[in-house]
């Protein structure tokens, strides 16, 4: 009977993981990247997922659901009706956020509170007076 041989595999280094959204679409298993979305809104018990080139996805999970799943520092929660991408905001108001496709989104004034305790989420994105509401 042989010796077992052994094998030194080489050095793996982890490239840092992108973070990507598996989501059930028209019975098929998608994965959606994580960078391109703008923003999720939510709508009851779904929530829709607007993405940079145009599209939008409904999915039926809570935005409580996506907020857990995208807990990072680029994506923050500006009303209990929308989680934003940080690095899709142009501009923001005391009252409204709009972002680089054009919408304008409202801050709620319990999250405009903690966005400016957290003066770190405050610097950088650049502040403007002149959103009009579409």
């Amino acid at each position: 009977m042989s010796q077992p041989q052994t094998f030194i595999f080489p050095a793996f280094k982890e490239a840092p993981t992108a973070h990507h959204l598996c989501l059930q679409l028209c019975g098929m298993a998608d994965t959606i990247d994580a960078n391109d979305i703008i923003y999720l809104q939510s709508e009851v018990n779904y929530t829709r997922i607007f993405l940079r080139d145009g599209k939008s996805y409904l999915a039926s999970k809570t935005l409580k659901h996506f907020n857990g799943i995208l807990a990072t520092p680029e994506f923050v929660r500006i009303h209990k009706s929308f989680l934003v991408n940080r690095t899709q905001v142009l501009c923001t108001t005391s009252d409204y956020v709009q972002l680089q496709n054009g919408a304008t989104l409202p801050i709620s004034r319990r999250q405009r509170r903690m966005l400016r305790k957290n003066r770190t989420l405050v610097k950088t994105w650049p502040v403007s007076n002149s959103i009009k509401q579409a």
